[in-house]
C-alpha cells in the first residue's frame, strides 16, 4: 500500500476523534462544528490535490500574486482607511475580520518566499520580487515567518548544499539583526534603542518581548490540561473551545489568550492526545515522503507546520486551506492504479458526508440561535416575562458559559424582576471567568440583599469556590475588600 494511503488513514482517523470530540467534551458545540466543518473541508482540499497535480511554478506565480494583492490593500488602507474600512492599518498584521479571523501579512510574504527560493531563479524577474517580499516579512515583524523559512532554508542547504548554505547564513544574519531590533529585552544596547527608536517613529511599532509570551501561553495550556474532568482528559474540551479553560485557569490577565498559538498544543487541549498522536502521524508521513524525494511542494508545508507552532496562523482557513493543498501536492503520485482510486473516492465521500453533516448542525444552530434572540426581543418589546424566561434558558443551553451573554441575559432577568435568575447567570460566570467575575460580584451581592439572602452565609458558601480561583495577591486583595465591604468577613487568604 503506498505511503499517500497511510497519511490518508492517519486523517480520517484524526476526524473520526474531532468528532468524538465535539459530541463528547464540547463546552460550546456550535463553536466545535464550526471546527469540524472546516477540518472535513481541508480533508477533502487534501484527497482533491493528491489527484490533481499543480506545478510548483504555478503555485509561486499564485503566492506571489496573493501576497502583493495583500500589500496593495495593506499599504492603500493604511494611507486611505476609510476606502477598506474592514481592514486595519496595524503594521504587524493585515486584519480581515471575518468570524475573528485574520491574514499574518508577515507570515504569507516568509511563504512567498519560499516558493521562490525552491524554483529556478530568474534574477531579472524574481530578485526584486525576493527584495520586496523579505521588506514585507521585515516591517511586518513576524518571528514565526522568519522561523519557518530558517528552517526550510536549513533542510535544503544540507539536502542541496551550495547555493542554499549561502542563503541560509545570509537569512540567518538578517534574522537575527531584526529580531535584535524588535526585541525589548535588548533595548538598553545603545545601537540597538537607536534603531528601536526610528522603527518607532517611522513603523509605529513598539518593540516585542524575546518570546511574546510564549513562554507563558504554552504552560498554561498544560495548567489547563491538569483542571480538566475525565472526558475532557481524553477528549479535550471541543475544537474551538480552549478560551474557555484559558480564562478559568490563567494565572493572569495576560494568560487567558483564545488560542494556544502552537497547533499541536490546540489539537491536544482542544481534541485529546490521541487526536494529536493521529495529525502528528499524519504530518511525519507527508514530511517523510516530500523529503524522501525532495518534492518542491513539502518546503511550502514544512514552513506552514513550523510557522504553526510559534503563531495561530493555523485558526486562518486561508493559511489551512494552503497547509493540506501542499500536503496533497507532495504525496501526488502521477500513476495510480484502480483500487487506488476506489479507496480515495471512497475517503473523499467520507469527508465530504462530514462536511456536509457538521456544516448543517453548525448553520442550523446559528439559525436556531438567531430565532430565539429574535423572539427574546420581541418577548421584551410585549414585556412577556413567562417567554423571556424561556427563551434564555434555550439560549444558554446553546452558549452556556459565554459571559457577554450571561450578563445580558442576566440584565434582562432583572429588569424585569427576576432577581434569582439574574444572579444565577452572574455566578454562573464565576466557573470559566472567575477573574472577570470579580468585577461583577458587588453586582452580585446586591442582588442577593434584594433577595433578603443572608449575605454573610452566601460568602461563607463561597469561600471554598474562592479558595480554588488562580487569583494574584492583588486579586485576592480586591475580593476581599469586596466582602469586607459587604460583611466585615474576608474571602480568602492572602
Amino acid at each position: 500500500m503506498p505511503i499517500s494511503f497511510y497519511s490518508l488513514i492517519a486523517f480520517l482517523f484524526y476526524l473520526f476523534l474531532l468528532f468524538a470530540s465535539s459530541f463528547i467534551g464540547s463546552i460550546d458545540a456550535t463553536q466545535s462544528f464550526y471546527r469540524l466543518f472546516l477540518q472535513s473541508i481541508y480533508g477533502c482540499i487534501f484527497i482533491v490535490s493528491s489527484i490533481i497535480y499543480c506545478k510548483p511554478s504555478f503555485q509561486k506565480i499564485f503566492l506571489i500574486l496573493c501576497i502583493e494583492i495583500a500589500s496593495l490593500l495593506f499599504v492603500t488602507h493604511s494611507l486611505f482607511p476609510s476606502l477598506l474600512p474592514f481592514l486595519s492599518t496595524d503594521s504587524s498584521q493585515f486584519i480581515l475580520r471575518f468570524l475573528d479571523s485574520h491574514n499574518h501579512l508577515g507570515d504569507l510574504a516568509g511563504l512567498g518566499l519560499i516558493a521562490i527560493v525552491i524554483n529556478p531563479l530568474h534574477l531579472g524577474i524574481d530578485l526584486p520580487i525576493l527584495l520586496f517580499i523579505f521588506f514585507i516579512m521585515v516591517i511586518s515583524f513576524s518571528k514565526s515567518a522568519f522561523l519557518g523559512v530558517l528552517a526550510v532554508l536549513f533542510v535544503l542547504a544540507i539536502q542541496k548544499k551550495g547555493f542554499y548554505r549561502i542563503g541560509f547564513l545570509i537569512t540567518l544574519c538578517i534574522s537575527a539583526v531584526v529580531i535584535c531590533i524588535y526585541t525589548k529585552e535588548l533595548s538598553r544596547i545603545p545601537l540597538i534603542k537607536s534603531a528601536q527608536k526610528i522603527m518607532t517613529q517611522t513603523l509605529h511599532l513598539e518593540p516585542k518581548p524575546l518570546l511574546s509570551e510564549r513562554d507563558s501561553y504554552f504552560p498554561q495550556v498544560f495548567r489547563a490540561w491538569k483542571t480538566a474532568p475525565l472526558e475532557q482528559l481524553l477528549f479535550g474540551y471541543g475544537p474551538g473551545n480552549y478560551r474557555y479553560p484559558s480564562t478559568k485557569t490563567g494565572l493572569t490577565a495576560d494568560l487567558t489568550s483564545a488560542e494556544t498559538h502552537s497547533i499541536f498544543l490546540s489539537i491536544f487541549i482542544e481534541s485529546g492526545l490521541l487526536s494529536l498522536f493521529w495529525f502528528l502521524l499524519f504530518c511525519s508521513l507527508i514530511l517523510f515522503v516530500g523529503l524522501k524525494h525532495k518534492n518542491p511542494s513539502v518546503y511550502l508545508f514544512l514552513f506552514l507546520l513550523v510557522n504553526f507552532q510559534t503563531d495561530f496562523t493555523y485558526a486562518i482557513p486561508f493559511f489551512m486551506i494552503l497547509f493540506f493543498f501542499f500536503a496533497g501536492q507532495t504525496v501526488y503520485k502521477k500513476k495510480k492504479i484502480p483500487h487506488e482510486k476506489i479507496i480515495m473516492g471512497s475517503v473523499l465521500g467520507v469527508f465530504l458526508l462530514s462536511a456536509i453533516y457538521s456544516g448543517i448542525v453548525y448553520y442550523s444552530q446559528e439559525r436556531e440561535n438567531s430565532r430565539l434572540n429574535a423572539q427574546l426581543t420581541e418577548a421584551i418589546i410585549k414585556q412577556d416575562k413567562i417567554t423571556i424566561g424561556q427563551t434564555i434558558q434555550n439560549l444558554e443551553q446553546m452558549s452556556p458559559y459565554d459571559e457577554n451573554e450571561l450578563i445580558r441575559w442576566s440584565s434582562i432577568q432583572e429588569a424585569f424582576g427576576n432577581n434569582a435568575e439574574a444572579a444565577r447567570l452572574l455566578e454562573k460566570i464565576s466557573l470559566y471567568s472567575p477573574r472577570n467575575y470579580l468585577s461583577y460580584l458587588p453586582h452580585q451581592l446586591d442582588l442577593q440583599k434584594k433577595m433578603k439572602v443572608d449575605i454573610s452565609k452566601y460568602i461563607q458558601g463561597r469561600k471554598e469556590d474562592f479558595a480554588q480561583f488562580t487569583f494574584t495577591v492583588e486579586e485576592k486583595k480586591n475580593l476581599n475588600a469586596i466582602c469586607i465591604q459587604y460583611t466585615n468577613l474576608s474571602c480568602v487568604k492572602l
